[in-house]
């Protein structure tokens, strides 16, 4: 690596000179990246809206067809702020794969995993990513959007939809970019919409006792693009329901469950949400459940999500038979896509079912009375 001289560190005996060294270890580098993702420069990708991650996994499996095996590896996936997935290749510089293989490898991870992760692959990863960190999945969401309100589903179903739209982001990370490299990655630049490629140079200085990184970022960033969740509103909600019933998507009994869902939301919840991209979801809120105050999701894809996304939190206490009571009554439903009992902790979690399990009549209402029931208790257990 050429020197390109120091930089200096102001200590308590004077100024120090950091010289700069090579990375000795690719796993080292690694390591850092996963625990300060800063190094990646997303204030130089875009100075007006400085991208922002949190860690989905580490050596994170692509398959190679649907249902496949786990035939590839990426370093890291990341997603930033605005749910656009990040996928990191790590090496060292005077590694000769750099200068060719990895942009195929890379090429690789990004075709098949825009066809094959989806919303369930990146969120179980992403939480029992954070989770291993001793960090709460649902409280790094908020740190990073800086939406304390977010919706975790809304997030990854985004998240997916930009992986289906081909909008994912490309970083190839080294201590030294060789020239070669930079050259592709410009290309890429500025040929591939709405897909994004960079290089980030990660130089390391040393005084032998202090280290330090300076990242450098190579690509083309005039035109720094985000993607936000789109507003929905209640008629949009049902326009869409009325458009995947006349398409085939939705069955006559599936969409008259949601709009079933629908009319209770606005009759007895507080408040209304609706968020999603590809499928409109409808979140009904209630006051006395506070943070994201929802018990359910449901979306025009076909599928019901519970929420307990705010109970784990430390700044919460709630009874811990009240959480188990809403999550047996849920586990109750007749329905084979209803997670199992054992499936369910009772404290922090979420679990996904098909909308057929409310489709039918006494189904749908046991489930809607458990809500209620829930609400009630926790009514009764705040005043």
């Amino acid at each position: 690596m050429e020197n390109a001289g120091g930089i200096y560190l102001l200590a308590e005996d004077g100024l120090v000179e950091l010289t700069e060294e090579s990375v000795d270890r690719e796993d080292a580098l690694q390591g850092d990246l996963a625990s300060y993702p800063r190094l990646l420069a997303g204030e130089q990708m875009d100075p007006a809206s400085p991208r922002r991650w949190a860690l989905v996994a580490r050596e994170a499996a692509v398959p190679d067809k649907e249902g496949g095996s786990e035939r590839w590896s990426a370093d890291h996936l990341f997603v930033d702020q605005d749910a656009i997935p990040t996928i990191v290749e790590v090496k060292r510089g005077d590694d000769t794969r750099i200068r060719r293989e990895v942009v195929g490898q890379m090429l690789d991870y990004v075709a098949h995993a825009a066809s094959y992760w989806d919303e369930s692959d990146l969120r179980s990863r992403f939480e029992e990513s954070q989770t291993a960190r001793d960090r709460t999945p649902e409280t790094v969401l908020a740190e990073l959007t800086g939406d304390e309100d977010l919706q975790p589903a809304q997030f990854w179903e985004q998240a997916e939809a930009n992986l289906r739209s081909g909008h994912v982001r490309l970083l190839f990370v080294a201590d030294e970019v060789p020239p070669e490299l930079r050259t592709v990655v410009e290309f890429l630049s500025d040929q591939l919409d709405p897909a994004e490629a960079f290089a980030v140079e990660v130089t390391q200085y040393s005084d032998g006792e202090r280290e330090a990184y300076v990242p450098r970022l190579y690509g083309h960033t005039d035109e720094p693009t985000s993607t936000t969740r789109p507003d929905h509103d209640s008629d949009d909600f049902l326009a869409d329901v009325a458009d995947k019933q006349h398409a085939g998507d939705l069955d006559t009994a599936e969409a008259q469950a949601l709009r079933d869902l629908h009319e209770f939301a606005h009759e007895r919840a507080d408040d209304v949400d609706y968020g999603g991209s590809a499928n409109v979801t409808l979140q009904p809120e209630w006051d006395a459940l506070e943070g994201s105050q929802t018990l359910f999701s449901a979306n025009t894809g076909g599928h019901v999500e519970i929420w307990m996304p705010n109970f784990n939190q430390e700044d919460r206490s709630w009874p811990a038979d009240l959480v188990a009571a809403w999550y047996d009554d849920v586990a109750a439903l007749d329905h084979e896509g209803v997670p199992d009992r054992s499936e369910l902790p009772d404290r922090g979690s979420t679990g996904k079912f098909p909308l057929g399990a409310v489709v039918d009549d006494d189904n749908r209402a046991a489930f809607l009375d458990a809500c209620e029931r829930f609400v009630t208790a926790v009514q009764n257990h705040s005043a």
